[in-house]
């Protein structure tokens, strides 16, 4: 027979048990796992691989530091000097970048969003995508599309990087580039306030060697200029 000590702990035991919180029922799922950490933050403390992130979590990394986080099968990696928030989508992970670089590998049906200085971008198709993101200033964003095409908008915006180079954007530049002439109606109605310029290609380095103004064609791409 139970004491009355053994029936109240009992009745206590089973009223944790009805609270969530408590028993762990309706604790949060977490988002991802850290797979390396040195020189690196979660939030305010260090951070070390292991470590789960959850849902709106800051990550960052000191000077010398580097933080890789997968997500699903998605693995994103933040360069020393780079900080982010990380938020859950639909088979795969939201990242908002706020300094820095970010590198991510997202495979086939895999999805990785990376928002930066107010442009998104993502894989193109259904493939395995690898890209690096870096804010290089305020406005200005570097784009390694490794592998796969990429697909970059910023506010009313679209284009399609394709793989294989490395991308200066300079967001709101001047409509009409330095050298251009163009009528002021063609001005008007087909150069983007958007200058993409290519600074490198596999295994050429970050060697500047062309320049290319995306205008309001079929193709995405009408003219190359020289920088």
């Amino acid at each position: 027979m139970f004491s009355l000590r053994s029936a109240l702990a009992l009745l206590l035991g089973v009223s944790l048990c009805l609270c969530p919180s408590c028993c762990g029922a309706g604790s949060k799922t977490p988002l991802g796992i850290l797979t390396q950490a040195y020189d690196a933050h979660l939030n305010e403390a260090a951070a070390f691989p292991g470590l789960s992130v959850f849902e709106g979590e800051d990550i960052s990394t000191e000077a010398e530091g580097r933080l890789g986080v997968r997500v699903g099968r998605t693995t994103v990696v933040l360069a020393g000097s780079s900080g982010a928030t990380l938020h859950g989508i639909d088979s795969g992970a939201h990242v908002d970048l706020t300094a820095g670089t970010i590198s991510f590998s997202s495979p086939e049906n895999g999805i990785v969003e990376i928002h930066a200085e107010e442009a998104f971008l993502r894989p193109e198709k259904n493939q395995l995508t690898q890209a690096e993101v870096t804010i290089l200033a305020p406005g200005v964003l570097q784009i390694r599309a490794r592998r796969g095409d990429l697909a970059f908008r910023y506010r009313e915006e679209f284009q399609v990087l394709p793989e294989g180079a490395t991308y200066r954007i300079y967001l709101d530049s001047p409509a009409e580039p330095q050298g251009t002439a163009i009528s002021g109606e063609q001005k008007s109605h087909r150069l983007r306030k958007v200058s993409y310029f290519v600074v490198g290609t596999a295994g050429a380095g970050l060697t500047a060697w062309g320049a290319l103004e995306f205008t309001h064609s079929g193709t995405g791409i009408e003219s190359p200029a020289k920088p």
